[in-house]
């Protein structure tokens, strides 16, 4: 009976030595996951509101940098990882000039991939809330404008196109214009009436018509 107790005792010992030494390193460890996963889902927080703040403008970087970055953050969530892979598909198929419900049925998509990512980051949002969308019609001159600016300008360089030039009226002066007339007047008188110069000897050598 001793003996047993005696064991107990020492089992016990052992016990909490090892609960002693192990207790900071657990702690640690515990501190390290909590950080993992607090900064994991402010990654994934971040991701969501930029896709959220940006998709009446799908094509801006922050759009673009938040949508490449969901296969990192949500890397072996099935849910949301399915529904990019169907976005990322649509994206990369026909253009909108061939298929004309390309652009509904990506917005059908995006939206569909918000309500994925926003269920884990805790934000239940319907279609319409999705779809409830402030973008003033400025924006959407200035972005139209600045893409025709950009296409001319490539196509400018690359010697696609070129600038058309309309000459409206030409600065002159009476005393101009009395020179030109002159001028071309003296110029007919050089000239025969089959184009050839009018060439005279004169005393010296050669001499053309035109005085």
């Amino acid at each position: 009976m001793v003996d047993l107790v005696a064991d107990s005792l020492r089992l016990s010992d052992w016990v909490i030595a090892g609960c002693t030494l192990l207790g900071p390193v657990l702690a640690v460890q515990a501190q390290k996951w909590v950080e993992g996963f607090r900064e994991k889902r402010s990654r994934r927080l971040t991701i969501f509101r930029t896709l959220m703040a940006t998709r009446a403008q799908n094509l801006s970087a922050a759009h673009v940098e938040a949508l490449n970055a969901v296969p990192i953050d949500f890397y072996k969530d099935k849910k949301v990882m399915d529904a990019w892979e169907e976005y990322f598909m649509h994206l990369t198929s026909a253009p909108p000039a061939i298929d004309p419900t390309w652009g509904s049925r990506r917005i059908d998509l995006f939206v569909k991939l918000l309500a994925a990512i926003g269920s884990r980051v805790g934000y239940q949002f319907n279609v319409a809330e999705m779809n409830r969308i402030y973008f003033p019609n400025a924006h959407s001159d200035l972005d139209e404008q600045q893409n025709f600016v950009r296409k001319a300008v490539v196509g400018l360089l690359k010697g696609e196109i070129s600038l058309p030039v309309e000459i409206k009226s030409a600065p002159s002066s009476p005393e101009a214009v009395a020179l030109q007339t002159e001028l071309a007047a003296r110029m007919s008188k050089a000239y025969n009436e089959d184009g050839s110069l009018k060439v005279m000897l004169v005393e010296g050598g050669f001499g053309s018509a035109l005085k």
